[in-house]
């Protein structure tokens, strides 16, 4: 397997950088999901660069490093459901683009995006509602729980990938042309 020294030096450092950001979101508590979702960006990143090979090596490697560097596990459930959809959806975008004509491509690609995230969300959801919210807001929500939380998944989901598609085109590209890739 040739692999480029660039591509290895910038996949290196984007998994530094994710590394940073996931222990950041440990340390800035208030922030957590803001940091854990920037960290998953990278798995984007690295895949639409180098292809799917290697964006799911990194986020191996990602998941590796991170459970021996980040002091609160469960983050990295988290982190790990970020980092797949991600990796999911790009793939799905890639199939869409070689297989399916342009006007349907994008209804067929929100609908397996919905679908990947609720088939992901859904058994956090009702198997570890505790990811979410804590002991006391539990009790305290009662039968609300569960609409509110699968409401407010969509609604993170929307605004996630929102981040994602900004961050990619806009951000992403400055740096890609900074560092000449």
């Amino acid at each position: 397997m040739h692999v480029s020294t660039k591509k290895l030096t910038v996949s290196a450092m984007l998994l530094a950088i994710a590394v940073i950001l996931l222990y950041l979101g440990n340390v800035l508590e208030s922030s957590t999901l803001f940091f854990l979702a920037l960290a998953s960006f990278c798995s984007g990143i690295v895949q639409r660069e180098f292809g799917q090979k290697s964006g799911w090596v990194f986020w191996i490697a990602n998941m590796l490093l991170g459970f021996i560097v980040v002091p609160q596990k469960l983050y990295m459930v988290t982190f790990a459901v970020f980092s797949l959809y991600i990796l999911l959806t790009e793939m799905a975008w890639g199939c869409l683009c070689r297989r399916v004509e342009e006007n349907k491509r994008n209804w067929l690609f929100i609908f397996i995006r919905l679908a990947v995230f609720n088939v992901m969300y859904l058994p956090l959801v009702l198997g570890m509602p505790k990811l979410f919210l804590g002991e006391g807001l539990l009790m305290k929500a009662g039968n609300l729980l569960y609409p509110v939380l699968l409401l407010g998944g969509q609604l993170f989901l929307f605004l996630f990938d929102r981040a994602y598609v900004y961050f990619q085109g806009v951000i992403w590209e400055r740096i890609r042309r900074a560092i000449k890739l």
